[in-house]
């Protein structure tokens, strides 16, 4: 489908944001409040209560960055020096989440107010080669996968790529498909909460009647897909990762990338939740099962080499604009880049 005139696109953007958007989270409330087994027309699959017993945790080096047990900017800047000049050779691509080119208008190198802007500001000014993939938010794994292909093929040297919820779908079909060659010149993967083994909440924003349809037409109208909302699903993730393991499983051991996940262990004390998946991380954790809102932990982390879960972080807190993010983003990206090129063996 051709997109609309660039007059008529913008007033699509921001009207698809405001009705989209937070209507696909909102729904993450149907279930803890009005959802019961026999409402629903399928099956809504929940992970396994509790946090999972992780292989390659990444917890006790993180601690390094800690003080007082708050991540701390002058300890995590010290660990990064010795890592920085590796980043003279290697471009940083950055994959991101879905709807995000949608939902925020500032989404490029430099901005002050965005998504992810501190981080992107940071680089920008640090003079690290970087970009933001120019893919299709809303558009399907496999399309974006293709995408990704492309921007490699231009793309000259080592690269770190930095996904963010959706994007390291899009990332992992890419590498799934790639030449021995292109893997070879991935230098690092920081994988930040994605849906690996899908979200429950798009499991719920698929079983609403009506509500497929209607936001197919808006995503395509965005330049996506419907069946992007469905490649989130428990179900199609799952299928995803049976029909495809050995060579995921290649993927991982060849990249070795650095998972994060993240929960809030106590949402009703929680002081800067996201209003529109507030709901979903209620839901999730009356279940039991520890989440960010959006993905559970599991779904993040249980198919990962290594792995770092925090505490305290809902899904937005990791890339939403500085002035309401609960953590100090680029100390956080520093720390995850020094963990993913700390060791002489990642060296390619």
């Amino acid at each position: 489908m051709a997109k609309p005139p660039r007059k008529w696109r913008r007033w699509l953007l921001v009207g698809g944001a405001i009705v989209l958007v937070p209507l696909f989270f909102v729904l993450g409330g149907f279930g803890y409040f009005f959802g019961t087994a026999s409402q629903l027309r399928h099956e809504v699959v929940m992970p396994a209560p509790g946090l999972p017993d992780l292989v390659g945790d990444q917890a006790s080096e993180y601690g390094r960055f800690l003080e007082e047990d708050q991540l701390s900017a002058a300890l995590v800047e010290q660990a990064f020096a010795e890592i920085r000049p590796q980043f003279d050779d290697v471009r940083v691509i950055f994959v991101p989440s879905w709807l995000s080119d949608t939902a925020v208008s500032s989404v490029s190198l430099g901005d002050s107010l965005g998504y992810m802007a501190g981080i992107y500001n940071w680089l920008d000014e640090a003079g690290i080669n970087a970009q933001i993939a120019d893919v299709e938010t809303e558009d399907t794994v496999a399309t974006n996968a293709a995408r990704l292909s492309e921007i490699m093929a231009r793309v000259e040297g080592q690269v770190c790529f930095v996904t963010h919820s959706k994007g390291g779908l899009d990332l992992l079909e890419y590498l799934r498909k790639a030449s021995a060659r292109d893997r070879a010149r991935v230098r690092c993967w920081i994988a930040m909460q994605a849906p690996f083994k899908g979200s429950p909440v798009a499991d719920l924003a698929t079983d609403v009647a009506g509500l497929p349809e209607t936001a197919s037409v808006l995503l395509q109208a965005l330049g996506g897909r419907g069946e992007s909302l469905t490649d989130l699903t428990t179900q199609a993730r799952m299928t995803y990762l049976s029909e495809n393991s050995s060579e995921i499983a290649g993927v991982m051991a060849e990249i070795e990338p650095i998972c994060l996940a993240s929960y809030v262990d106590h949402p009703d004390e929680y002081q800067r939740p996201t209003p529109w998946n507030y709901p979903a991380l209620l839901w999730m954790h009356e279940t039991g099962v520890p989440s960010d809102g959006l993905v559970a932990v599991r779904s993040a982390v249980e198919i990962c080499p290594q792995s770092l879960i925090l505490e305290g972080l809902d899904h937005t807190a990791i890339v939403a604009p500085g002035v309401v993010a609960a953590i100090d983003q680029t100390a956080l990206m520093k720390a995850l880049m020094t963990l993913a090129l700390r060791e002489p063996s990642r060296e390619k």
